[in-house]
């Protein structure tokens, strides 16, 4: 079986898929989910920890390939925090390993809100890439490893909506 390397939002799904959030960013700064209205976005999301290294690929990718385009490129690390971690401890550990020039667009964000809102897997060990247009609504899906082609698709995919 073969599975589409881009799912495009279409109906119903075209809906803004999560209620309001708010997450926190590596600079320990809250942050509504409104943020995401306005302006085309491209969100790269973390679902594990176990993603760490498809989401470092697919970020040194798209920095280069999205370098003048009017984006806005968000990371969302999702977590599942134990009892006994605060959110605080979870940026302070996140902070270890994310360079600090990303600590303002990297966000913690519970895991919880992003498997409900978009079906993502906590145990996933591949980033999404969603590519939201300026009303917030999903135009754009790739989850997997980064390949020529699948960034070849986010590009497409970014370059028609921003003309």
């Amino acid at each position: 079986m073969q599975v589409p390397l881009l799912t495009l939002a279409r109906g119903a799904d075209t809906e803004v898929p999560w209620e309001s959030f708010t997450a926190t960013s590596l600079t320990y700064e809250k942050v509504d989910s409104s943020v995401l209205l306005g302006q085309p976005t491209l969100l790269i999301i973390t679902p594990s920890k176990a993603a760490a290294d498809s989401t470092k690929a697919w970020t040194n990718a798209l920095e280069k390939a999205m370098e003048g385009k009017k984006l806005r490129i968000r990371a969302v690390l999702t977590i599942n925090l134990p009892f006994f971690m605060s959110e605080a401890d979870a940026v302070g550990s996140a902070r270890e390993v994310v360079p600090e020039r990303y600590y303002d667009r990297t966000w913690i964000l519970d895991s919880q809100i992003m498997e409900e809102a978009l079906d993502i897997s906590t145990e996933s060990k591949l980033a999404v890439i969603l590519i939201l247009d300026a009303s917030g609504t999903i135009i754009a899906r790739v989850h997997g490893q980064l390949t020529d082609l699948r960034l070849a698709v986010i590009v497409r995919a970014v370059d028609l909506m921003t003309k």
